[in-house]
């Protein structure tokens, strides 16, 4: 009958086997749970915090800056226009100014000029291709629309698609750091939807946040988990004769 009873090297290896296991097994038991019930949560849509999603290698800015225009904030993210917190159209970087000029809203991406009316709406696309020089600033004289090149400074008439020299005073258009609310909103909006919540619940789920190493201590602790529960049901058996 002692031959039958469960020994003490048995119980000492599925204790310390236990306790190896213990923070992944709590890992894999907690976020099933969440993903079971993620739909219900709400959380399967919702984009990760920003700090999370350039850990993820996302090129998620800390910081956004832009030109503020008749109480509106202009600003590019990840090649688009925002005004205030409204996507609005494609536009490469640098943005280099916004100004008002013969009642539109002249933006100025990378080396291509926007025409917007009041509503944000594209009006006319304006690019080398119709006589635009390469320009790093634009701004106005109150009289009409100056483009600041690398060699000079020059009127440019978005009518005629003509640049003359120039030589007058002249306000370019200057950046600033958006206000702390809008920031953060733009920023958040800057997340890659595929980087929501559930895909990081799954990564963590799967060990894969951390790499074929952290994948391999998932697989590990499940190996390691089925041995446990078949040596605690030897165990369990044994003290029952």
């Amino acid at each position: 009958m002692a031959a039958r009873k469960p020994t003490r090297q048995w119980r000492r290896w599925h204790r310390w086997l236990g306790l190896v296991v213990a923070i992944p097994v709590l890992v894999l038991s907690i976020t099933g749970v969440m993903l079971n019930h993620i739909d219900a949560l709400g959380w399967s849509n919702q984009p990760m915090p920003s700090w999370l999603a350039r850990w993820y290698g996302a090129p998620v800015p800390s910081n956004v800056s832009g030109f503020a225009l008749e109480e509106q904030w202009y600003a590019e993210l990840n090649e688009r226009l925002y005004i205030n917190e409204v996507d609005t159209l494609h536009c490469l970087p640098p943005l280099r100014g916004v100004v008002r000029h013969n009642g539109l809203v002249v933006v100025g991406c990378d080396q291509e000029l926007m025409l917007l009316d009041s509503n944000g709406q594209l009006v006319e696309r304006i690019g080398t291709a119709y006589g635009l020089p390469a320009f790093e600033r634009l701004g106005s004289d109150g009289q009409g629309l100056i483009l600041e090149t690398r060699e000079q400074v020059l009127r440019f008439d978005v009518d005629q698609l003509t640049a003359t020299s120039y030589q007058g005073d002249w306000q370019p258009a200057e950046p600033g750091r958006l206000p702390v609310a809008l920031e953060q909103t733009l920023i958040s909006q800057s997340v890659p939807p595929s980087l929501n919540w559930q895909r990081f619940l799954l990564d963590l789920h799967a060990g894969r946040i951390a790499g074929l190493a952290g994948q391999l201590v998932m697989d590990l602790a499940a190996l390691i988990l089925t041995i446990l529960a078949v040596s605690g049901t030897v165990i369990w058996s044994r003290s029952r004769r």
